[in-house]
């Protein structure tokens, strides 16, 4: 879950039920929750790290796990859809771990987070312009 400063909607993608993940999106606008209906989102998955990237005006999401698959894609979140996106390189799949936006070297900060055995990883990460 993120805030979406440039929406001043609540953001939140997945989650898990009893029967497994979930792949839904809903915005909070401080009183209502709403389902969105995006063309094209992530897979279902628990436990993605999400934050907004005030240098771009949209919800970053990465990673996050289902059943044996830990996710190492990153999506973007624009106010009414998602993309997928293609950096050169990227953290290794990994769920638990946190995002936040460093507004001094205008990047999204990516740190920890586990991974399919349970080790924990300890590496920083950035996405954005350096």
């Amino acid at each position: 879950m993120a805030y979406d400063a440039a929406t001043s909607d609540v953001v939140l993608f997945g989650g898990g039920v009893s029967s497994g993940p979930l792949g839904d999106t809903w915005t909070w606008n401080g009183s209502t929750w709403t389902a969105q209906a995006p063309t094209t989102s992530p897979a279902a998955r628990l436990d993605a790290a999400m934050a907004y990237d005030t240098a771009t005006g949209n919800v970053v999401l990465f990673g996050g796990y289902s059943g044996s698959t830990w996710f190492t894609d990153t999506w973007t979140w624009d106010g009414s859809g998602w993309t997928q996106q293609a950096p050169p390189a990227s953290p290794p799949g990994r769920a638990g771990g946190s995002m936040a936006y460093d507004a001094a070297t205008s990047t999204v900060v990516a740190f920890g987070g586990q991974n399919r055995h349970g080790e924990l990883f300890s590496g920083t990460w950035t996405w954005g312009s350096n």
